[in-house]
């Protein structure tokens, strides 16, 4: 019994913190909620830039389809994730919805796009998958120049 109890404390501050650290309030000034948009920008581009190692493994014919297929799925889910906690901050003013629509958009972008290459993947489609190389690139290049603007 005392083993179960043991374990069912850990799983609740395993619980309990996961919650906690889920919990994403309002961005205080503009400047701070631009601060978490470049954050998320900047994460997200590197989950895209991971994509594009994967697209040039396959084109080279240098990883296999299942490789790919986990590594565009990892790729995908830490960008799902970057946006949906980017979508949790409360813009701080009208001035900020702006910029929150359009990193939203951009994100959305990105995560679509890795959708598209991890279903690719996992159907073994690599002419689909190395063809999107392009829009990974114009992908990468939206955030960085966003990520710029927002300094």
């Amino acid at each position: 019994m005392v083993g179960y109890e043991s374990r069912l404390k850990a799983l609740l501050a395993v619980v309990v913190t996961a919650l906690l650290g889920g919990c994403v309030g309002p961005a205080r000034t503009s400047d701070d909620y631009a601060r978490k948009a470049s954050t998320s920008i900047h994460d997200c581009r590197s989950a895209v830039e991971t994509a594009r190692l994967a697209v040039d493994a396959a084109t080279g014919g240098r990883a296999t389809t299942a490789y790919l297929s986990v590594l565009l799925g990892q790729a995908e889910e830490e960008a799902a994730s970057i946006q949906s906690t980017f979508e949790s901050i409360q813009p701080p003013n009208a001035a900020a919805d702006r910029l929150r629509e359009d990193v939203d958009a951009l994100l959305s972008d990105a995560v679509s796009l890795l959708a598209d290459l991890r279903i690719a993947a996992r159907r073994e489609d690599t002419d689909d998958l190395t063809s999107r190389g392009p829009e990974l690139k114009d992908v990468s290049d939206r955030l960085g120049a966003l990520e710029n603007d927002l300094g």
